[in-house]
């Protein structure tokens, strides 16, 4: 009877594991075939350049993504790019102020820190908008919405490392040795820190590379990310150019995620509860 219970179990399991895996897979399938499909299998398209490819797979939609927003993909990567830099250079040394040298007001200040993460993009951006009208427009101006939303990630990942091994043990016997405070900062606290770093180096990327809500009310015609171009695609091309572009976007961020989760271990359920 056990075993005839056992089994019933494992079949409702797998049976409710395939169902969760159709559901999630589907819309991505038909993503990827939407965006190598010819038109002649999924209607006329509104791009009719590439109308008359021949045969029934073609990767002239992505050709024509990369086109038209190209551009826009080079920008979101550089505001990426350089939202790792500054999260690494203003993140890292900040979690050490707060974490090893508390001051009156640090916990404020570390809950400040993670402020933005509680408040919807769109009320954010129009507040940025309202106290800094005078530089809207400047490139700088959206990297500094998307810094409101990774620097959180990168102090809390940092933080919690630093809090989670003694660090002020391994310090003071550098300092017995004769180590400065550089010298323990670069040869002890930074080696220890390097897999947070990783973790929130990746954390930052992905954030910022799909940020949508800040980016979308502070792009101008001049510096538009992909997130709000690839929001334009599906409310003015066909449904082969979104897919592509969705396609696109898609293979930038899922082999984040995947490193994230596959590296990431405590250290990533401690920022998800603290975020």
């Amino acid at each position: 009877m056990a075993k005839k219970r056992l089994s019933f179990d494992f079949v409702f399991i797998y049976a409710v594991t395939m169902l969760l895996i159709v559901a999630i897979l589907s819309p991505v399938v038909i993503i990827l075939l939407g965006s190598c499909l010819n038109t002649s299998f999924l209607g006329l398209s509104s791009e009719q350049w590439v109308s008359g490819t021949q045969g029934i797979f073609t990767l002239k939609w992505y050709a024509y993504v990369f086109k038209l927003y190209g551009e826009s993909m080079a920008f979101s990567l550089k505001i990426a790019l350089l939202s790792v830099i500054i999260c690494l250079v203003a993140g890292v040394p900040g979690a050490y102020v707060l974490s090893r040298k508390p001051f009156p007001g640090s916990r404020i200040l570390e809950e400040l820190v993670l402020l933005p993460l509680s408040l919807p993009g769109i009320a954010m951006s129009v507040a940025l908008i309202a106290a800094y009208s005078r530089i809207r427009g400047q490139w700088w101006f959206l990297l500094g919405g998307h810094l409101l939303y990774t620097l959180p990630f990168m102090v809390r990942t940092v933080t919690n490392t630093l809090r989670s091994f003694d660090v002020g043990r391994l310090e003071a016997a550098a300092q017995t040795l004769g180590a400065g405070f550089w010298q323990r900062f670069r040869l002890v606290v930074l080696p220890n820190l390097r897999h947070a770093m990783i973790i929130g180096s990746l954390l930052v990327l992905a954030i910022s590379w799909g940020e949508f809500n800040v980016s979308f009310l502070l792009n101008t015609p001049l510096h538009q990310t992909f997130p709000a171009a690839l929001y334009g695609t599906y409310t003015s091309n066909s449904f082969q150019v979104s897919s592509a572009a969705t396609a696109i976007f898609l293979l930038m961020i899922i082999p984040i995620l995947i490193a994230v989760q596959w590296i990431g271990g405590n250290e990533l359920v401690s920022v998800e509860q603290g975020a």
